[in-house]
């Protein structure tokens, strides 16, 4: 089993994300204030800040505790969008998650603020307020959508960059494949742990926003039981789609099939890979479980230890925790020589 040697400190700096996500946030708090100050004369104190099922007003806060709500949830974009972006700035991908997430929340919070105002303008008192209902959080929630997908294009602006590659190991497994011989390697490697959680949030969930669309005015939108009957199946499918893996070697190169319907799946073809080998990797190493994308490349980490690697495109890699995966390098190395010949 081959040993990753240390690449050495990244050569893309991180300064670039720090001065985007920091212009972003101080242009965020300069601007956010604009509009409710210019307009305090003509809003009620306190101010409507939570509308019922039938989307009148029922709950309020003064006109600081909303205008520090507003700016505090800017905030929280901006720091999870500099987690987001800290692990693997130089990629595209990461670039693009990261520049989206900013444009959903400017446009969520800008929404939100928006929403706000035009409810409360001219009213004399919060109970006054004009009403809300679902196809306005539709809108927003479809606004900032559109606004964080044209942030994430322009996120892809700019070359690929990052760590330098780890030298692949030279003695990469090889098998003896015959001229006509067809190999196919099939690994599968599974979470318990996230398939319980993900069935038990997806059943959960679901049985919850069931049992609430049954009662008339139990979900209230922009209320904590709303967000949560919303977010809690996805949560759930999402989860369960990345606890079972189903990794495939074979003429046409690799593939990796997710969720117990294999769907999606990530294809590499044989001809865009370079080498393939074993590597132990843990969690720690890939940024999580799941999904990671950080200095090592793209890992999708169920459990720690064996991985198949694959050095694929541009030099980037690409990663999978499953069992026997020094053969189904060996297949690929084989399989890859075969057509090259």
């Amino acid at each position: 089993m081959a040993s990753r040697p240390d690449p050495g400190p990244a050569p893309v700096s991180r300064r670039s994300l720090v001065l985007t996500v920091s212009l972003a946030a101080v242009a965020g708090l300069a601007l956010i204030p604009v509009a409710p100050l210019a307009l305090r004369d003509r809003l009620p104190d306190p101010l409507a800040t939570h509308w019922g099922g039938g989307g009148t007003a029922d709950g309020h806060a003064s006109f600081g505790a909303n205008l520090g709500f507003l700016l505090g949830l800017w905030m929280v974009f901006c720091a999870v969008a500099l987690l987001c972006g800290w692990t693997a700035w130089g990629r595209r991908s990461v670039r693009a998650w990261t520049a989206g997430l900013l444009g959903f929340g400017a446009g969520m919070t800008a929404g939100v603020l928006a929403t706000m105002l035009r409810a409360n303008l001219d009213r004399s008192t919060w109970r006054d307020a004009g009403t809300i209902g679902w196809p306005v959080v539709a809108l927003l929630i479809a606004g900032s959508a559109a606004i964080g997908l044209a942030c994430s294009l322009l996120g892809r602006i700019g070359p690929e960059r990052g760590p330098e590659a780890a030298p692949a190991p030279e003695d990469a497994p090889r098998i003896a494949l015959g001229a006509r011989e067809r190999t196919v390697w099939i690994g599968y490697v599974r979470s318990t742990w996230m398939v319980v959680l993900g069935g038990v949030l997806l059943v959960g969930g679901s049985i919850g926003t069931l049992l609430a669309l049954l009662l008339p005015g139990s979900l209230v939108p922009g209320s904590t039981p709303a967000i949560a009957a919303a977010c809690l199946p996805l949560t759930g499918a999402v989860g369960l789609a990345l606890s079972f893996v189903r990794v495939t070697v074979d003429a046409r190169g690799l593939a990796v099939a997710f969720g117990p319907f294999g769907r999606p799946v990530r294809r590499i073809k044989l001809d865009r890979i370079s080498l393939a080998w074993a590597e132990d990797r843990s969690p720690a190493q890939a940024g999580g479980w799941g999904y990671r994308i950080n200095g090592l490349g793209t890992t999708v980490m169920l459990r720690g230890g064996e991985c198949l690697v694959v050095r694929h495109g541009d030099g980037r890699d690409f990663a999978v925790s499953v069992d026997d995966a020094e053969r189904a390098a060996a297949v690929l190395n084989s399989l890859r020589e075969r057509s090259a010949a």
